[in-house]
């Protein structure tokens, strides 16, 4: 998820600013940045977010700044949802901090030949009532790590989807591979339901003249 609050990939820098404004920027029909707005460089750098900046990101693909397959796949869906639907397709995340929990909101918003335009927003914010641990994104060929939901957070410990602070409240550090829990998964699916049929028609057949899965 780019947002530059999160340092874009999942970060764990301190935040010295909060997401007061809409941080938005727009993609084209092959999603690759074609502009940003609002205090986008401001909350970059203030998030640990300098390999985010405006003049390194234009012109990218949007999946360079997001970790993860599965969560890779979860946003190309929203954003082919918004070009299939032809409407504005919001979904809540969480954008934590090691001091705060913060609840964003993602809408996209589809323009003309297929370009979009998407807005990150802080809907809510508080205090963690624990020190958090440091987080460290890993790959999943590495021997030890945790299952973290790219959209709320919450971590996966003996199959259980909860609160870091919850899950592992003596945990220094964790080395976690991101990804979708099923809560989020499922809410998305009834979210894009409408889109669904369209979604798979507008998926390239294969040469064996079926669907790839």
């Amino acid at each position: 998820m780019l947002d530059p609050a999160s340092g874009g990939k999942r970060s764990s820098a301190p935040d010295e600013l909060s997401v007061t404004t809409p941080l938005r920027y727009t993609l084209d029909a092959n999603d690759a940045i074609v502009a940003v707005a609002g205090d986008w460089d401001l909350f970059a750098l203030a998030n640990g977010g300098e390999a985010i900046l405006a003049a390194r990101i234009v012109g990218r693909r949007l999946d360079d700044f997001i970790t993860g397959d599965v969560t890779r796949m979860f946003v190309r869906t929203m954003l082919m949802s918004a070009r299939t639907l032809k409407r504005e397709v919001q979904r809540p995340y969480r954008c934590d901090s090691p001091q705060m929990k913060r609840l964003m909101q993602m809408t996209i918003t589809p323009r003309g030949s297929d370009w979009l335009d998407v807005c990150h927003c802080q809907l809510h914010q508080e205090p963690w009532q624990r020190p958090q641990p440091i987080i460290a994104a890993a790959s999943a060929c590495t021997g030890t790590f945790i299952k973290r939901c790219s959209m709320c957070n919450r971590i996966r410990v003996r199959q259980e989807w909860g609160e870091v602070d919850e899950a592992l409240p003596m945990a220094a550090r964790l080395n976690v591979v991101y990804g979708v829990c099923p809560d989020c998964l499922r809410g998305v699916a009834l979210r894009l339901s409408p889109a669904a049929p369209a979604i798979r028609a507008a998926q390239p057949v294969a040469a064996t003249g079926k669907a790839p899965r």
